[in-house]
């Protein structure tokens, strides 16, 4: 089991004795950071990246896990409800499928559970709304963006697809991340008002100074050195 598994599993047993009414800014072990992507635009490979150097977890996959665990179903029969939130017929699809009745309340209370939970301890978060979520929380809130033509050049460079294959992914992801925070918490990703800070990595070729930047803040924040609201 990999260290950041186990931090992760830790967190989840000091929070569970932590009371709800605790309120959202204590001050966490390590650095928090929050990443919202465009997709292909690096935000995947600089939250790698950024959780190495800080040396805390990534939190990705492992939320949705530990959604699915407290709602006590399987990952990926919980991620048709993590992908298709507020759509009637996906909701429809997950009773069909799990054979439960889980509704749009009980998911967004339970994700905001998780997504604090992480937020007492450390570690990057990526995507679900975990900006909004920690809005008033020591964090480091990040958006990573980029023009779609780009974006889809450079996962094709990649090997990922065909550059046309590629741009309808582009706008097909970055429509239904947009829709799923606008569904759940009521929030436009494209407000910079919730973020500490937006990239555009159209002009980057290695993201490594884009790292080393966040590292920077997101250290400064923890230290309290900037005021977090």
């Amino acid at each position: 089991m990999s260290h950041n598994i186990l931090t992760v599993i830790a967190a989840m047993a000091e929070a569970a004795t932590v009371s709800h009414d605790e309120p959202t800014t204590r001050h966490p072990k390590k650095p928090v950071i929050t990443i919202s992507r465009d997709y292909g635009s690096g935000g995947d490979v600089i939250a790698h990246r950024l959780s190495q150097r800080l040396e805390v977890p990534l939190c990705d996959e492992l939320v949705l896990k530990e959604v699915a665990a407290r709602l006590q179903d399987d990952p990926a029969i919980v991620r048709m409800l993590d992908e298709g939130f507020g759509r009637a017929k996906d909701m429809w699809l997950y009773r069909l499928v799990s054979g439960r009745d889980i509704g749009s309340d009980t998911y967004r209370d339970t994700l905001v559970r998780v997504v604090m939970s992480l937020g007492r301890v450390g570690g990057v978060l990526v995507g679900r709304g975990a900006h909004v979520i920690l809005h008033d929380a020591c964090a480091l809130r990040v958006r990573i963006i980029g023009s779609p033509e780009i974006c889809a050049r450079r996962m094709a460079v990649e090997g990922h697809g065909s550059f046309e294959q590629e741009l309808t992914k582009v706008h097909d992801i970055n429509h239904r991340r947009g829709k799923f925070v606008w569904d759940v918490f009521h929030s436009r990703l494209s407000d910079a008002s919730q973020y500490d800070i937006s990239i555009n990595t159209d002009r980057m070729g290695d993201f490594e100074d884009v790292v080393e930047m966040l590292e920077v803040m997101a250290k400064a924040i923890h230290a309290g050195r900037v005021l977090a609201l």
